[in-house]
């Protein structure tokens, strides 16, 4: 899977372990998703600060119109 930009993508929804955030409030810019080499998940920020996670992430989205 392809790294999720805010660019790209209209973020809804974003939950980690279960726990709902307000995307719009976090500001979420960027979603990569864990791979081969890398076997987490890293969320970007607006103010361009990083998470890095194991736990269980579920990202809602929609592609942005051109």
């Amino acid at each position: 899977m392809q790294d999720l930009r805010a660019e790209h993508v209209e973020f809804i929804e974003f939950s980690i372990r279960g726990k709902e955030y307000d995307v719009k409030f976090f500001g979420v810019n960027a979603v990569k998703p864990p791979s081969r080499e890398m076997p987490y998940w890293e969320i970007e920020f607006n103010d361009e600060t990083r998470m890095i996670t194991t736990d269980a992430i579920t990202v809602r989205f929609s592609k942005k119109k051109k």
